[in-house]
């Protein structure tokens, strides 16, 4: 059955992949921000709706790429501030249950596990990161990835560290999480999704 037989009665949400595609530029392209409309509301989008706005063959090239899920009911999106929401993805983000979610002046905006001080820590050296990589882009360098890892051992198995680097309504922020990062998960959906319509950019 294809995505366009029940339009008006299937919702589309965004995958994690689709996650990282949608809000992986501090410019975003027409085909992301297409993307990101989809967790621009408080609730999931129906397929029909989105069409108003978009194109069919873009809809059929982001389920193909594995960037959009179809839903048979809506879901709300998340309904806390920033800093209590954390708690509730923390495990399912983290294999340490330890992350924070800093701007990309270098504030950190929510913690979960890390004390205030090492927050603070992580979250400077998150904006000098995702300050040299925009640098780079700038000179030419081709970024393939939008995270940069840490490891302890040389053998690179689990990282100790990683910082994800999104940019959301223009404004940049970056994941960090301590040990093995498991983004793979509909909980880093929930967390952006919350931060896309939370509009706490400052709270903490």
């Amino acid at each position: 059955m294809s995505i366009f037989d029940n339009a008006d009665k299937t919702y589309i949400t965004l995958t994690p992949a689709g996650v990282f595609e949608a809000f992986s530029q501090n410019e975003p392209t027409a085909m992301q921000l297409a993307l990101q409309a989809l967790l621009s509301y408080r609730e999931t989008m129906l397929v029909a709706t989105w069409l108003e706005e978009y194109p069919e063959l873009w809809l059929d090239g982001f389920v193909e790429q594995g960037f959009i899920e179809k839903l048979s009911t809506f879901l709300p999106a998340p309904n806390l501030p920033l800093d209590q929401f954390l708690p509730y993805v923390v495990a399912s983000l983290s294999g340490k249950r330890r992350a924070a979610i800093a701007s990309d002046e270098g504030f950190c905006l929510a913690r979960i596990g890390y004390s205030q001080e090492e927050a603070d820590m992580l979250s400077v050296a998150a904006a000098d990161f995702s300050g040299f990589m925009l640098r780079q882009k700038q000179r030419g360098w081709s970024l393939g990835s939008r995270a940069i890892s840490f490891f302890q051992q040389v053998d690179l198995l689990i990282p100790e560290t990683s910082f994800v680097f999104l940019w959301i309504d223009n404004d940049g922020y970056a994941l960090i999480i301590d040990g093995e990062p498991l983004t793979n998960n509909r909980a880093f959906v929930e967390l952006i999704w919350g931060i896309k319509t939370s509009g706490l950019k400052f709270e903490s």
